[in-house]
């Protein structure tokens, strides 16, 4: 019984694979040809796409033997279409790789070997040979169908001198100033809110966000310095994107709090130590020479600013509000200019 219903089930996934195959569109791609390039390169980049075709599921991509000497140029096509006839190919992908200083020129091109016509197309330029993969990772996600490779906003799997900067291996380096307010919670909830500015140097490192900024913040009665440390990480790879983040500061504060309702002014103190700050927010134009950025965190202090006073009115916590830890919401808008 066991055995009848093992056969069954290898008879029906045998079926299955069978279809699936046959589902398939078979394509021809010969070696591509490169100019400028290391030969090597015509063999690693067009195995590349062959594998990220296949994994779309709707290619079966045949390259030409490791012992095939023959070269298809593009000026060649009809020489490369009766090849991709005797292979029993519907279609032909033939491209080329040519560089120019550092920059590389990408020309995909498929055709319909049964018509002759050519059914989709595409050209990127890779700054460097190092953003081959990820071009040639889109375009075997995109090839045969509407879409092209140099439509996509996702810049890390597509470097086009054209409309992005950013690089495979490099990351890119930002300036700028903020605009930061901050309200307090707790026992100092009653203070008015604090406002002031923040520089940021940014180092996008792609799949996160390193930031060191100064900052001063201030009100009548209390006054916040400090330099923070912070990692965002942005939820897509795309010009405009949700991130969320945090840090920590080495922060101070200082506060003089306004006379009590008697007119005897309160005692001044002061207090530094670490600050965690921990929120979100949203990137503008993150690939472009400008980006902004909007941000909403929690931050909390961890280290005690203790006011007296020369009155003791315990009971009356507004004149006595400023005792303890600093902590509340932190709101920044920024403007950053890459390098």
């Amino acid at each position: 019984m066991c055995s009848s219903v093992t056969k069954t089930i290898i008879f029906i996934v045998s079926i299955f694979s069978f279809l699936s195959v046959n589902a398939q569109k078979k394509v021809f791609m010969p070696w591509f040809e490169t100019i400028n390039l290391k030969a090597d390169f015509k063999v690693s980049t067009t195995k590349l796409l062959k594998g990220y075709m296949e994994n779309t599921g709707k290619y079966q991509v045949l390259n030409q033997s490791a012992n095939d000497t023959m070269v298809y140029n593009m000026d060649e096509i009809e020489t490369a279409k009766t090849a991709a006839k005797d292979k029993n190919a519907q279609y032909l992908v033939m491209g080329t790789l040519n560089r120019l200083g550092e920059m590389v020129i990408v020309n995909i091109q498929m055709f319909d070997v049964n018509t002759g016509t050519k059914v989709w197309f595409d050209q990127l330029k890779a700054l460097t040979p190092d953003d081959l993969d990820p071009i040639l990772q889109r375009v075997g996600q995109n090839i045969g169908s509407e879409f092209k490779a140099t439509t996509t906003d996702d810049i890390y799997s597509v470097t086009n001198q054209e409309t992005q900067e950013l690089k495979k291996k490099e990351s890119n380096n930002s300036f700028g100033v903020g605009i930061n307010g901050i309200t307090l919670m707790g026992n100092q909830s009653s203070s008015s809110p604090l406002a002031g500015i923040s520089l940021n140097w940014s180092f996008d490192a792609r799949d996160y966000i390193f930031d060191i900024k100064p900052f001063w913040t201030a009100n009548k009665e209390r006054n916040l310095i400090g330099i923070s440390l912070e990692m965002n990480k942005p939820f897509h790879s795309k010009g405009n994107t949700p991130f969320l983040g945090g840090g920590v500061s080495f922060s101070r504060t200082d506060i003089t709090p306004l006379p009590d309702y008697s007119g005897v002014s309160n005692t001044s103190s002061s207090g530094y130590g670490l600050m965690l700050i921990a929120g979100g927010g949203y990137i503008f134009n993150r690939t472009g020479s400008t980006s902004v950025r909007v941000s909403a965190n929690y931050m909390q202090g961890f280290y005690d600013v203790t006011t007296g006073s020369n009155y003791n009115y315990v009971s009356s916590s507004s004149y006595n509000r400023n005792d303890g830890y600093t902590y509340g919401i932190l709101f920044r808008v920024e403007i950053l200019f890459r390098r």
